[in-house]
């Protein structure tokens, strides 16, 4: 693509944004109402949310940049549906934890989800770059049982990311954590982020977040603020794929499953889950390929070729 053609295509995108729709006096209204119960919604997001569903979100209080009905109180975000470039951050949890359960193929073979994972996101990687060559960016993050460690800056550069993804290592827990603070990922993320303008936004900056653990439920001793400053941004998105054990007495994978779906505020976020089925790791890291701004909702996706189909948004 030429100069010229790219700065005509920037032009564009600066058209749209201006011409997109103003708040109504509805929304006004409504909005004055939400941010009245803010306080007390977040605090129900993240103490209430146990037993939760994919589908079952909640939506909280819109940015000024978003617009609802009163009615209903039903999202709508006031964005173009434009392609602009990614810069997406993913982040993977190296822990194995004492007690685990590895994939098993038909063939009989095994591998530990650390394996599975780093092979599911340099697929990932691989076809959004097959996609739009050269246009998206990535960065590389792990999380251990110490904290949150910025690996690769953001790069175009596919073998560059993989290099640094095969540079993973497990982390073999000698004690279970029972809890992992979430503040130190966050607080990391956002020194190191890159902020979409909220008004002529040229990127949107994407988290996808891969967490692994059965046994410790993630949640925030410090920090909150962080993953507030990214989700009340409309150009910064955040996403979520829990790959764990299964679902037993013996461990808390529901109790970690209502944190990970009270991470999302805005109701834009992707969610999956899946325990030790290698088809359905691939398949729910392939739903994430879709750019954030022209995605539907979690709940409206439909991933099945028959129109009348009902699909059931399940991942165990």
């Amino acid at each position: 693509m030429s100069d010229k053609e790219s700065n005509d295509e920037v032009e564009v995108i600066s058209e749209r944004l201006q011409a997109a729709t103003t708040i109504d006096s509805a929304y006004n209204n409504a909005q004055q109402q939400q941010q009245q119960g803010k306080s007390s919604r977040r605090n129900s997001s993240n103490n209430g949310a146990n037993g939760q569903s994919v589908d079952g979100k909640k939506s909280c209080s819109a940015t000024t940049t978003t617009t609802t009905t009163i009615d209903d109180y039903v999202l709508v975000r006031n964005i173009p549906e434009l392609n602009l470039p990614e810069k997406i951050i993913l982040v993977i949890d190296t822990v194995r934890e004492q007690k685990f359960t590895p994939f098993k193929f038909g063939t009989g073979a095994t591998f530990s989800p650390l394996y599975m994972i780093k092979r599911a996101v340099e697929n990932f990687i691989c076809a959004k770059a097959t996609i739009q060559p050269g246009v998206h960016e990535y960065a590389l993050m792990s999380l251990d049982s110490q904290g949150a460690f910025w690996l690769c800056d953001y790069t175009s550069n596919i073998k560059t990311v993989v290099n640094h993804l095969e540079g993973i290592a497990e982390d073999v827990l000698e004690e279970e954590q029972r809890t992992y603070d979430l503040g130190q990922l966050f607080e990391t993320i956002h020194a190191r982020t890159a902020t979409p303008a909220m008004n002529r936004p040229m990127f949107v900056s994407r988290v996808i977040l891969i967490y692994g653990r059965s046994n410790s439920i993630p949640k925030f001793r410090t920090g909150h603020k962080y993953l507030e400053n990214l989700t009340e941004n409309p150009c910064s998105f955040l996403d979520v794929l829990f790959v764990h054990e299964p679902a037993s007495d013996d461990n808390m994978c529901e109790a970690v499953y209502a944190e990970i779906a009270a991470l999302d505020t805005t109701n834009y976020s992707y969610i999956f889950e899946v325990g030790r089925n290698p088809a359905k790791l691939h398949d729910n890291m392939a739903k994430l390929l879709a750019h954030p701004l022209q995605r539907p909702l979690q709940k409206d996706a439909s991933y099945t070729f028959i129109s009348n189909a009902q699909e059931v948004h399940t991942n165990v």
